[in-house]
């Protein structure tokens, strides 16, 4: 408990240090850096950033990239805006994968969609539909949100659906250099969806989250995490839910590569176990692969599989 109050303080001091100099930025750096949206982009792309402008182009990029480390945790990257770090011909690309956590920066817009069979002990199949939109505000801070439908057919019945939670993850970068990024994080999922497809839920998730390039376009993810539920949560209530997850990443085709820049083949190993209440551990395989179609829209899929506690799903797609 001492730990997670120590991890908890130092999430809360950079978001007040986020949130403190962004609040005292002068005019006249906003004012340098709302420019015209550069040639090229899509409408949605035009339209998300003159709606987002206000928090990112807070701070202009630096002219040269330099390491984040702990060291400098409080005197450097709060004021120095996100960009996309380059991509050299033997780097593994930084981009999310499937369902673990990505230690890095994007700005992205993502719509994703997952249906899984005969969950519950075979009692039920589901579905969730989401958007979830990633907001860098500067190297060290970024905020996100996720928010969806969730569906629920229960077996022999028909489907009922609802809005799903909303979730708000302020998240800090601790260490970032060109073939690193290590970075903390808070799951804040509020009680926003119908509770009659399952959601309807209080948690707080703080988390940790390592990306390494490894070299030969080899990437690695990592994350590690605990959710504590705090209301709405079906009897027996856990305790916490401790949750972990590994994946390497292989790339063989260049960015450039006409509708399959980048393409990227994964492995995700997924892991979660319950302290308290129904104690029981599920870890799931989720092979995967994500490409780049056109500029600036990806594309990813994959088939999600349990290795033990297998009632919990039979698979997820």
């Amino acid at each position: 408990m001492k730990s997670l109050k120590i991890f908890l303080l130092l999430i809360l001091s950079g978001l007040i240090i986020g949130l403190t100099r962004a609040a005292n930025a002068g005019e006249e750096r906003q004012a340098a850096n709302h420019e015209s949206s550069p040639p090229g982009l899509y409408p949605h792309q035009r339209l998300l950033g003159f709606l987002t402008s206000p928090l990112i182009n807070l701070f202009p990029p630096e002219k040269t990239r330099q390491d984040l480390s702990l060291r400098n945790f409080f005197t450097y990257g709060w004021q120095q805006g996100w960009d996309e770090p380059e991509e050299g011909p033997q780097d593994a690309p930084r981009f999310r994968l499937l369902r673990i956590q990505r230690a890095f920066w994007e700005r992205e817009l993502r719509a994703t969609y997952n249906f899984t069979f005969r969950a519950n002990k075979n009692q039920a199949d589901g579905q969730e539909g989401e958007f979830e939109l990633e907001l860098p505000i500067s190297r060290r801070f970024l905020i996100e949100f996720e928010g969806g439908i969730v569906g629920d057919r229960p077996s022999g019945e028909v489907w009922k659906g609802g809005g799903g939670d909303l979730k708000i993850i302020p998240e800090v970068m601790l260490m970032e250099s060109r073939d690193l990024s290590f970075s903390s994080g808070l799951f804040i999922r509020t009680p926003t969806g119908r509770k009659a497809v399952g959601d309807g839920r209080t948690a707080l998730t703080p988390y940790l989250a390592l990306w390494r390039n490894l070299g030969h376009r080899i990437g690695l993810h990592t994350y590690l995490g605990a959710e504590f539920p705090l209301d709405g949560f079906g009897s027996p209530v856990p305790d916490a839910i401790f949750q972990y997850a590994i994946a390497p990443t292989i790339t063989v085709t260049p960015k450039a590569t006409p509708y399959l820049g980048n393409l990227t083949f994964f492995l995700e190993v997924n892991g979660d176990t319950n302290l308290g209440g129904d104690r029981h551990t599920t870890i799931t395989l989720l092979p995967g692969t994500r490409w780049l179609v056109v500029k600036d829209v990806w594309l990813a899929a994959g088939y999600e599989v349990p290795i033990t506690h297998t009632d919990e799903l039979a698979g997820r797609i």
